[in-house]
């Protein structure tokens, strides 16, 4: 199901072709980095009612989409190569050895 303000991430780019890619691409960081590297305020990250209580959403996706319109992520064109902000990304949020 779409989330409400999808309009307004359409709002952001200039193609929903350009959209599910950067949201594509935020998702596969946000997993890779077990969501360290979020720019949500633990206030505003999206949430799952369980019968255990309130949890965090473990959906990247979800959390790529909450992320966007906020304004406190860079997307578009003349950006940091990718293989540079991935080493920069592995620095600032080590990926810890799976045990």
């Amino acid at each position: 199901m779409a989330e409400p303000g999808i309009d307004r991430l359409f709002g952001l780019v200039d193609s929903k072709y350009r959209l599910t890619v950067a949201v594509a691409k935020r998702a596969q960081q946000l997993l890779r980095h077990r969501f360290k590297n979020t720019v949500l305020e633990p206030e505003e990250r999206p949430k799952m009612r369980t019968l255990e209580g309130l949890f965090d959403d473990p959906n990247p996706v979800t959390w790529a989409m909450k992320e966007m319109p906020t304004g406190r992520l860079v997307f578009g064109e003349n950006l940091v190569p990718e293989d540079r902000l991935q080493k920069e990304m592995e620095r600032l949020y080590p990926v810890a050895e799976e045990e």
